[in-house]
C-alpha cells in the first residue's frame, strides 16, 4: 500500500504543480486587464440573443487578456527592433550606469540574462564537472564556466579554472571556486542529467545509467 501510495504521489504532485503554476501565470497576466475585457464580453453579450454562462465570460475575458498581452508584448518587441525605443533603452543604460551600488548589481544581471537568452548558441555553463568538496576525499558536482581571471593565475603561477558548484536541492545558489585545472575533472553528463542529479539529491540518475539499471532490473 505504501509502495502504491509513493507511486502515486510521484505521478499526481509533478502534474499538480504544473497546472498551479500555470494556473497561477495566467491569472497575474491577465488580471490587469480583465475590467477592460470585460466590458468588450458585456457588448459581445448584448448583440447575442442568449445569455452567456457566468463562468464562461469570466474565462473568455481571461483569455481574450491573454491574447492582447501576447500582442502587446510583440509590439514592443517590433518597436523595440525597428523604432526609437532601442535609443530610449541606449540612454537608460547610460542613466543607470552612472548610479553608484545599482549600476554593478545592474550590469551583473544584464550580463548573466544575455548569456542566458544568447541566440548565438553559446552556453553559460560549458560542462558538468567533479571537483574536490570540501577536501579530498569528497567530491560535488559543477559546472565549468571558462577561465579564471588572469590575475588569479599569475598570483599562483598556475593555470586555474572557473567552477560554478550548485547547491542541492536548490540550484540557484552555490559556491563560485577557482580551481587548478588539474584538480577538475570532465565527467560524461549532459548539463541536464548533472541538474536533475542535483535537484533530486541523487535520487535521479543520468538517462544512460537509468536505462542501464531499468534493463538489469
Amino acid at each position: 500500500m505504501r509502495k502504491y501510495l509513493i507511486t502515486g504521489l510521484i505521478i499526481l504532485l509533478p502534474l499538480a504543480l504544473t497546472i498551479f503554476v500555470i494556473v497561477f501565470l495566467f491569472d497575474f497576466f491577465t488580471t490587469p486587464f480583465v475590467p477592460v475585457v470585460n466590458e468588450l464580453v458585456a457588448l459581445i453579450q448584448k448583440k447575442l440573443p442568449f445569455l452567456l454562462p457566468e463562468g464562461f465570460a469570466i474565462f473568455l475575458s481571461r483569455l481574450l487578456s491573454l491574447l492582447m498581452i501576447c500582442a502587446l508584448i510583440l509590439l514592443l518587441g517590433m518597436f523595440g527592433r525597428w523604432f526609437f525605443i532601442e535609443s530610449f533603452l541606449k540612454w537608460t543604460n547610460k542613466l543607470i550606469n552612472r548610479i553608484p551600488i545599482i549600476r554593478s548589481v545592474y550590469k551583473i544581471s544584464k550580463e548573466v540574462i544575455s548569456a542566458l537568452f544568447s541566440q548565438d548558441g553559446k552556453k553559460v555553463f560549458k560542462e558538468p564537472v567533479m571537483l574536490p568538496f570540501p577536501d579530498k576525499p569528497n567530491f560535488c558536482i559543477g559546472f565549468s564556466s571558462g577561465e579564471a581571471p588572469a590575475e588569479c593565475e599569475e598570483k599562483m603561477g598556475r593555470k586555474l579554472v572557473s567552477v560554478f558548484a550548485p547547491t542541492a536541492p536548490h540550484p540557484i545558489s552555490g559556491f563560485l571556486f577557482i580551481l587548478p585545472e588539474d584538480e577538475v575533472k570532465e565527467i560524461d553528463m549532459t548539463n541536464e542529467d548533472a541538474v536533475k542529479f542535483l535537484v533530486s539529491c541523487g535520487v535521479i540518475l543520468p538517462a544512460a545509467e537509468a536505462q542501464e539499471a531499468q534493463d538489469d532490473f
